[in-house]
């Protein structure tokens, strides 16, 4: 079963720039992920213009601020296999494009598939599966073939800007 979630990008200051990073770089109308191809000369001056880098999360919806109380459904580490849906029969891996089409597209809303378990004490427990250690993630408004495992609220607008 897919559940609806949140990608924040979050930013840490690392010892030194490195290839393969990703920033979150504000544009005119929008912000993007952009990942870093070669170490700029001047890293200073690269981290004064973009920002220092980002990594994703994928957190509750219940609680979108980033607190001590959030619910991280999934780290930078285990985000990495995404479901491009019906037109497409294998997971691939995220990339950048992935990314900023969540950003874009969807306000960084993502699916998430969990595990769903009924405990004897009253408390549900929900958990990300894993393949490999990564979750699968798929954009929000894919729907899964099984819609008795699936819960689409409808109702639900989501127009707060999660990212600044």
């Amino acid at each position: 079963m897919f559940l609806e979630a949140l990608m924040v990008f979050k930013s840490y200051k690392p010892l030194k720039l490195e290839k393969g990073m990703l920033f979150l770089v504000q544009q005119p109308r929008f912000k993007e992920i952009v990942k870093l191809d070669r170490v700029p000369l001047n890293e200073e001056e690269y981290v004064k213009i973009n920002g220092y880098p980002v990594e994703p999360y994928i957190i509750d919806i219940v609680n979108p601020n980033l607190s001590q109380e959030e619910t991280i459904w999934a780290t930078p580490e285990q985000i990495g296999w995404f479901d491009e849906g019906e037109h497409c029969d294998e997971l691939c891996d995220i990339e950048v494009k992935h990314f900023n089409r969540i950003l874009e597209g969807y306000d960084g809303y993502v699916h998430i598939e969990v595990d769903y378990d009924e405990e004897e004490d009253d408390e549900d427990m929900i958990t990300p599966v894993l393949y490999n250690n990564k979750v699968t993630i798929s954009y929000a408004d894919i729907e899964e073939d099984d819609d008795d495992d699936y819960e689409d609220d409808e109702d639900t607008a989501h127009t707060e800007d999660s990212f600044e």
